[in-house]
């Protein structure tokens, strides 16, 4: 139990690492497009949490809308994706679920993108397509976001969260790492309260 506690804070340390410049790198990136009410993320490349700051806040902006008709989740050129994407993309799927009564749609052709997908749960809330024509959709890059270790760490913990509430598995999985969160967190409010 240790040695996978020990791995998940060496992978938030990991995260927590800044480039030169101080802005979180990734390489992979999401693109967005939609029309007529229907929402579409195409997720490219290694997708980490640092990627998805700008998806976590329009996620936000779109569960606020009334005319949302279907969403759609590509997967079919995503090569790596961590948990906290996932987690967020969860947060996706059931707000629209529980707000809209829709059940966004998921299309992946890589199996073990979609072996992960299953194994945290997300085939509870999405509806898992093998999509192998590789259809081309158009979308546009989502504008990559300054993130400062703060927002990282607030995006990580809810993903995470989110997680957590899909199964049993996923609340022992991810109990400590996010206790561990919750703890970072304290410790950077009272920092962030004293420079203000």
């Amino acid at each position: 139990m240790m040695d996978i506690l020990e791995s998940k804070l060496l992978l938030w340390d990991n995260l927590l690492s800044l480039s030169e410049n101080g802005i979180y790198m990734s390489t992979g990136h999401v693109e967005y497009a939609s029309l007529n009410g229907t929402h579409i993320f195409k997720l490219i490349g290694e997708v980490r949490a640092q990627s998805c700051i700008s998806l976590d806040k329009l996620l936000n902006r779109i569960e606020q809308q009334s005319n949302i008709v279907g969403a759609i989740v590509d997967l079919t050129q995503t090569t790596f994706i961590d948990s906290t994407v996932l987690g967020i993309l969860a947060k996706l799927g059931l707000k629209l679920k529980q707000k809209h009564h829709l059940q966004t749609v998921m299309l992946s052709t890589n199996s073990d993108i979609t072996t992960l997908a299953n194994s945290m749960g997300l085939s509870q809330i999405f509806v898992i397509l093998d999509n192998s024509n590789h259809s081309n959709i158009c979308t546009k890059a989502l504008a990559e976001e300054n993130v400062t270790q703060n927002i990282l760490l607030c995006t990580v913990l809810d993903a995470h969260k989110t997680l957590m509430q899909l199964n049993e598995n996923n609340q022992n999985m991810f109990e400590p790492l996010v206790k561990q969160l919750e703890r970072e967190q304290d410790n950077l409010e009272p920092l962030s309260s004293t420079q203000s």
